[in-house]
């Protein structure tokens, strides 16, 4: 399947407000994204979905443009820009072409996805050098990655006929999987260690900032958060936010977030 057409399978608008669980990953993103907006006020999100962070940083007050790739994503987003007053301007485009955005422009640039889907490493070094470039001296760029030992017990739990060594070795050992592949259960994926995008970004001439898990342990003990009371679930994310730091939690983590910034 392609990769418009996985996304038309999914529901992206409300995927990160479903559960308590998968909420962890919003509200995580939320809280690093909280500490680089003062003083800030213009971002790009490449590869925005339905702009849950879009339309978060437009409320706060910072100009936002947002693209992505999927039509349905852009119509949908501008449907809610309208519904809510949001100034996020949004377009269609690919993050492997930001040439209609200026170099040196933005104090924050989002990417929390793209990364996911270039199986290459020319697409995974063109996206970055764009993002890198659309960013001006001072700011910050985000990049969220899906780890290697996160994705198999997600896979298998999701449907246990895709239990196969063949499909252990391409996640753990080949760290992606082609969309015309036999184990393929969405996409083309690419799954990055930790270790290996911190090495990306620095081959990239960018300093890591901040590195987290950004929903930890929470989609492991889904069926146990998703029980939990609003004073059990502010607990648990007490425990997360003193955990999500720790080198070893990060390859655990469905999803991991790298902050970023241009060497100078």
């Amino acid at each position: 399947m392609n990769l418009i057409e996985s996304y038309q399978e999914i529901d992206e608008e409300n995927r990160l407000q479903s559960t308590l669980a998968r909420k962890v990953e919003y509200l995580t993103t939320v809280d690093v994204l909280n500490n680089y907006c003062s003083g800030r006020n213009k971002c790009i999100d490449v590869g925005c979905g339905v702009g849950i962070y879009a339309l978060y940083l437009d409320k706060i007050g910072i100009q936002t443009t947002a693209i992505d790739i999927v039509p349905d994503h852009i119509a949908r987003l501008r449907e809610i820009a309208r519904q809510q007053n949001s100034n996020v301007d949004a377009h269609i485009g690919n993050a492997l072409d930001l040439s209609a955005y200026k170099s040196d422009t933005y104090d924050i640039v989002l990417c929390l996805g793209p990364l996911y889907h270039m199986i290459t490493p020319e697409d995974q070094d063109k996206c970055i050098d764009e993002c890198k470039r659309l960013v001006n001296s001072d700011g910050v760029l985000l990049f969220s990655y899906i780890s290697p030992y996160s994705v198999f017990p997600c896979a298998i739990r999701g449907d246990l006929k895709r239990m196969s060594t063949g499909l252990i070795d391409k996640i753990v050992s080949d760290h992606k999987i082609e969309a015309d592949s036999p184990y393929c259960f969405w996409t083309d994926n690419y799954y990055h260690d930790p270790a290996e995008i911190e090495s990306l970004l620095i081959r990239h001439e960018l300093d890591i900032v901040d590195h987290l898990a950004t929903d930890g342990q929470s989609i492991a003990f889904q069926s146990v958060i998703n029980q939990m009371t609003e004073e059990q679930f502010s607990i648990w994310m007490e425990y997360h936010f003193k955990t999500c730091r720790i080198k070893t939690m990060l390859g655990a983590s469905n999803h991991g977030l790298v902050v970023a910034r241009k060497k100078v």
